[in-house]
């Protein structure tokens, strides 16, 4: 922040003399300000809500407000306003207990020339923050301009990356006869031509793609074979290019007339809208939200969010109306948000049993009240559905909007896991608001190591290993742990290590998409050799939560003709117990498509098995630590058989970790253990060639 600007300045001090000293001090050093005494939480919070506040200078043990509780009040408004402490004692102490407190600095009283440079360094920092906020939602708004216009041209347009179709619009499917344009992503370009111009095709296409021609695009006449083979002479423009963040090819096929406006008008409607309750669809929120985001940042407003979720909806609801009936109590149920609405208020149905309702104008008191007042609505409220009555309750999350925002990826993230405090709190019928980690605060110390995982997957510096998971029980499956690392020169790092503490979760979804393709590729290849191979794929939490995983699951299993038996995905204990609707959503998606679900660290917390009784797994990676405590430290393995022997009672297949001596093998033969795993069987390799057929 320029030294000419006026500082909005928030003061906390017992003494007003000494306050007022503070302001004269800053006046005299050349930094014009506008400084408010606050006295109270009260006032804190309603001068939060109605400006925008530069800096919060507060006295470090405030008899009328400690500055814990202002810092602690910044934070649950998540605004963005650094706060400096003045301290009379000495020595460390104070420094360490106001940083943990989440100050930007302490500063003792009458160092002035301290706090004037301390003060310039953080009113830099935000300036900076600022301006990339408002950098991300132009790039946001941008992105998401780009998509709209792709997705509703009425030419075909597809883009190429590897041979595969990444993106089409439903004008590219239609054009071909497919009803979705998910038939043809992820499948080949070459395999919707005609056999007899595959060769040329293909030469044509590497040619594009090697000339890299950003300016002028390439004419390209072909033979296509629609989806009931017919074939068709198509015209196209071939043009390098990047999308989402990858090198390729767009292919674009001119419109050809007709289409009414209107029917236009009525196709995007219908897309917009949920079929079974009428409310807006979550294609469609996700926009609005990133509107008010935007508006909220553009103004001193503050909005928010309610994630709403209608407590063990398979249990209270479903087993007992069936199917039918449960769509009978979604309607109602969305009629019922209908009558709570407000003016300005949009409400959405966000997920299988989740709705969102967004207030673009709101406090943290009045969406609290609301979400009170909502809950007791449908508790109060009798449902009827399939001749029969059900009573239901639901648990909300709520998330604030401000210029801290960013976009509603963070926005819906930070409400689902309030709605996941909310329930593990109540278990059902509660609320809770988001409050962001003071511990969390000012994560720009992880910037380098985000910069390195993405420029890893520009560059494709990644390389995929594999560990064999041998069974003790003679399945003769060949089951493979993928494993993935960054290759940053000599050095090779695993970057799950610390992708999931940084908190990006765009970048966490990424690297997991990239580990599937590849892992499924590479699966195929094998399977293509003869060589029967099946895989067991980590996920991040940020991966559990997106509910577009299962659908792009679909996708990537037909274009890679991996059957989904093949693939097993493994979560670990803490983001299932973190995330319960999210995993039990997610394992009973993917375990419909036919994959396997595992859960690893399992045994960890007080009570590991609670969380099976809501999310069904097919096999649980015992916590390495059980495995240390005999292998390495000589301790009794009543305690891992006994893990072992409650996970097989409830039909649930085990997998031993960390296995480095073959002393380990009578015990877990003895008990049953399905599976084993370590540097005893093999270290993770980089091709799957395990001979499971050694003794």
């Amino acid at each position: 922040m320029s030294s000419d600007n006026t500082i909005r300045l928030l003061l906390i001090h017992d003494v007003p003399a000494e306050a007022q000293r503070l302001v004269s001090m800053l006046q005299n050093a050349g930094r014009p300000n506008r400084a408010k005494h606050v006295a109270s939480e009260a006032a804190l919070t309603k001068l939060l809500q109605e400006h925008t506040w530069d800096l919060l200078i507060a006295a470090e043990q405030g008899k009328q407000l400690e500055a814990a509780t202002a810092i602690r009040t910044i934070s649950k408004l998540q605004k963005d306003v650094p706060a400096i402490l003045l301290t009379e004692r000495a020595g460390s102490q104070p420094v360490v207990e106001g940083l943990k407190a989440g100050a930007r600095d302490v500063v003792t009283i009458d160092e002035d020339q301290h706090l004037l440079l301390t003060i310039q360094r953080e009113l830099s920092a935000l300036e900076e923050r600022r301006q990339a906020r408002q950098h991300q939602r132009r790039y946001h708004a941008t992105l998401n301009r780009a998509k709209e216009l792709l997705d509703s041209s009425k030419d075909a347009i597809a883009y190429i990356s590897d041979g595969l179709i990444v993106y089409a619009n439903e004008s590219f499917a239609e054009r071909f006869g497919y009803e979705d344009r998910d038939d043809v992503e992820y499948q080949p370009l070459i395999d919707m031509l005609t056999e007899g111009e595959q060769p040329d095709a293909r030469e044509f296409l590497r040619s594009c793609a090697i000339n890299n021609n950003e300016v002028e695009a390439q004419e390209w006449q072909f033979t296509a074979r629609t989806a009931n083979g017919t074939p068709i002479a198509t015209k196209a423009e071939v043009l390098s290019t990047v999308y989402d963040e990858e090198r390729c090819l767009q292919v674009r096929i001119a419109a050809s007339t007709g289409n009414t406006e209107e029917l236009e008008a009525q196709l995007s409607e219908a897309k917009n809208r949920d079929s079974a309750t009428g409310l807006y669809n979550r294609q469609r929120f996700v926009q609005l939200l990133n509107s008010a985001i935007q508006s909220a940042a553009g103004s001193q407003r503050t909005g928010g969010l309610m994630f709403i979720e209608i407590d063990r909806f398979e249990e209270s609801v479903q087993q007992v109306v069936g199917v039918a009936g449960a769509d009978q109590v979604h309607k109602k149920f969305a009629e019922l948000l209908q009558s709570s609405v407000r003016r300005g208020d949009v409400i959405a149905r966000y997920g299988e049993e989740s709705y969102c309702l967004l207030m673009p104008e709101t406090t943290p008191d009045s969406a609290e009240s609301r979400s009170k007042e909502l809950l007791q609505k449908v508790a109060d409220t009798i449902f009827e559905a399939a001749g029969k009555t059900v009573h239901i309750t639901a648990s909300i999350g709520i998330s604030l909007l401000s210029e801290t925002s960013g976009n509603a990826d963070k926005v819906l993230e930070q409400a689902s896991k309030a709605h996941d405090q909310a329930l593990a709190k109540d278990n059902g019928n509660g609320f809770a608001l988001f409050e962001p980690d003071s511990e969390q605060q000012g994560g720009d110390a992880d910037t380098y190591l985000r910069a390195r995982v993405a420029q890893a997957l520009e560059a494709g510096n990644f390389k995929l290993l594999y560990q064999p998971i041998l069974s003790l029980q003679g399945s003769g499956e060949k089951l493979y742990e993928v494993l993935v690392r960054l290759v940053d020169g000599k050095e090779e790092l695993a970057p799950m290590t610390f992708l999931e503490t940084l908190g990006d979760a765009g970048l966490s979804c990424k690297m997991d998409r990239w580990v599937i393709l590849n892992a499924m590729k590479n699966v195929a290849a094998e399977n293509s050799q003869g060589n029967a191979a099946s895989i067991l794929i980590h996920l991040t939490a940020p991966s559990l939560k997106d509910g577009s995983l299962p659908a792009w699951l679909g996708v990537a299993f037909k274009a890679s003709k991996v059957a989904p038996k093949n693939v097993t995905f493994q979560l670990r204990a803490e983001d299932i117990s973190s995330n319960l609707h999210a995993a039990r959503d997610f394992t009973k998606q993917v375990q419909d498509l036919g994959c396997r679900v595992a859960v690893c660290r399992f045994g960890t917390g007080l009570s590991p098995f609670k969380a099976l009784e809501h999310v069904k797994v097919d096999l649980a990676k015992i916590d390495t630590s059980f495995v240390r405590e005999v292998q390495d430290q000589g301790e009794d393995s009543e305690t891992l058989v006994n893990l072992v022997s409650q996970l097989k009672e409830i039909d649930i297949k085990v997998i031993v970790p960390h296995i480095e001596q073959a002393s380990m093998l009578p015990t877990l033969w003895q008990s049953s253990t399905d599976y084993i795993q370590g540097y005893y069987v093999q270290p993770p390799a980089d091709e799957m060639n395990f001979d499971f057929s050694l003794d």
